[in-house]
């Protein structure tokens, strides 16, 4: 009787890795293929230079491959390797038109397909040149399979193979979908499933959506947006995000336990059961309740930013609500007036002002609109900007610690003042507290209109108020914002 190690290593060359059994496979939680011309022409490039060498080397190394064997699926699945395996999927393709035997890779995401047509591309156009069928016979790898899935992704959490750091949502995406399991497979698949389509329309969202062959959206949201919103609290110690912070706030921090197809839910703007209580002559207590709302939208989900994280499922549909819902706001086709007027009020003013005030400033505006919707956008928007643009005003330089020292030294943190608002007039008054609060307006008349990053800042300011002028004093700002409202 044979026992089966629950890890083997051994050098393999393609050929054999591709027919050796079971099926080579992509699980539900593997990423797009996401190569570019720039990967593919260097892997093309580097087999050529190998080719031509002529140093006597019969294999060309192409770095370590992480398997998990499952034998009751007669699949191996592939941990770590998967962009290479693709890319040379391809290249057999082309030289033998036909796949490998034995590599059975479905991809869905329209990343994946735009991809790899390019690469496709690319190798027939330097087929005529260069490639020939026997390359293939010569690539070998060293390859790791281990027979636990757990087992397999310790290896993947913990080693580097390639030198590329592993982003933490990656890491992330494949913890919680781990943490989709239970005793009925074909539930388990098809939930994973989903939990992977999701996660594809973060990674699809934000600004280059249309247009980025490599599109990734799920690092900014994490870091820019769902990290710095749960942690930066207080007045004392904060900091800005790092790989380990990210694990610890989404994956050691999260909540185990419960049905996998269920999420605990926390009250918050789409999760109220009623919206006012009336009392009657009869001395007895009406609740008008709010109206059930069922929506396809990810951005209506009922959660809140700084609710609990549960593993599996949660963590992926709260992901999907914040991507969604920053792109309604800022990216997404919108006939809108309230949301059209905060666009050119963005366009015009927030986009002039220093690269890290806007970083806080699309914090606090995703913060708000978590927080009551789009009611008063436009007043909220342009009172947040006049706290940061006082800033932008009172300093020559802005530096990337910039927001946070504001944090820090406010009375009061902006962002727990909005988290903690029942009214959006409570953070109006807050705001208006702070631009009075500023020293910036009353040292304007002091910049050259249009000069320096704070002259165009100023001039896309007052053009905004329909000002020519910078007016004396510092009251035209307040009242150039109350003045919106009436």
């Amino acid at each position: 009787m044979t026992i089966k190690q629950p890890v083997e290593v051994c050098m393999m060359d393609f050929a054999t890795l591709c027919d050796n059994g079971a099926t080579l496979q992509l699980d539900h939680y593997q990423r797009p293929y996401v190569w570019d011309r720039h990967k593919v022409n260097q892997l093309l490039e580097d087999l050529d230079e190998f080719r031509h060498s002529g140093n006597g080397q019969k294999v060309y190394y192409l770095g370590t491959l992480l398997l998990h064997r499952n034998d009751e699926k007669k699949a191996r699945y592939v941990i770590d390797g998967q962009q290479r395996l693709s890319t040379l999927a391809v290249l057999y393709h082309t030289l033998h038109n036909e796949l490998p035997k034995g590599l059975e890779f479905h991809y869905r995401s329209p990343i994946s397909a735009r991809n790899l047509r390019v690469a496709r591309k690319l190798m027939s156009e330097h087929r005529e040149s260069a490639l020939e069928p026997s390359i293939v016979e010569q690539l070998c790898f060293t390859v790791i399979t281990v027979e636990r899935e757990d087992l397999a992704f310790t290896f993947f959490d913990t080693q580097n193979f390639r030198g590329v750091p592993l982003k933490a949502t990656d890491l992330l995406k494949a913890y919680h979908l781990r943490a989709v399991n239970g005793p009925n497979v074909r539930h388990v698949e098809s939930l994973q499933q989903i939990c992977a389509r999701r996660w594809e329309h973060v990674q699809m969202a934000g600004p280059r959506r249309q247009d980025c062959e490599q599109q990734d959206f799920a690092p900014e949201l994490f870091q820019f947006y769902l990290w710095r919103a749960r942690n930066w609290r207080g007045n004392k110690k904060m900091e800005r995000e790092d790989h380990d912070s990210l694990l610890e706030a989404f994956q050691q921090q999260s909540v185990g336990g419960g049905e996998i197809d269920e999420i605990p839910l926390y009250p918050g703007y789409h999760n109220q059961f009623a919206n006012s209580l009336k009392l009657q002559s009869s001395d007895d207590y009406r609740l008008a309740l709010n109206p059930l709302q069922i929506s396809g939208s990810a951005a209506n989900l009922p959660f809140t930013l700084r609710q609990p994280i549960h593993k599996g499922i949660c963590f992926f549909l709260y992901a999907q609500k914040y991507a969604s819902l920053l792109d309604a706001l800022l990216y997404q086709e919108n006939t809108c007036h309230e949301l059209e007027a905060f666009r050119e009020f963005y366009r015009r003013v927030v986009r002039a002002n220093a690269y890290y005030l806007q970083e806080l400033f699309n914090l606090a505006l995703l913060m708000y609109v978590d927080r009551f919707g789009y009611q008063h956008l436009l007043t909220f928007a342009v009172g947040l900007e006049l706290v940061l643009g006082g800033l932008r005003l009172e300093k020559s330089y802005i530096f990337k610690e910039s927001p946070l020292k504001y944090l820090r030294d406010a009375p009061y943190n902006l962002l727990d003042e909005i988290c903690g608002a029942y009214r959006p007039q409570e953070v109006m008054a807050f705001l208006r507290s702070e631009i009075e609060r500023s020293k910036g307006y009353g040292n304007a008349v002091s910049i050259v209109l249009s000069k320096g990053v704070q002259g165009r800042y100023l001039n896309a300011l007052l053009n905004y108020f329909n000002l020519d002028d910078i007016p004396e004093g510092d009251s035209w700002v307040l009242k150039g914002w109350l003045g919106m409202e009436k």
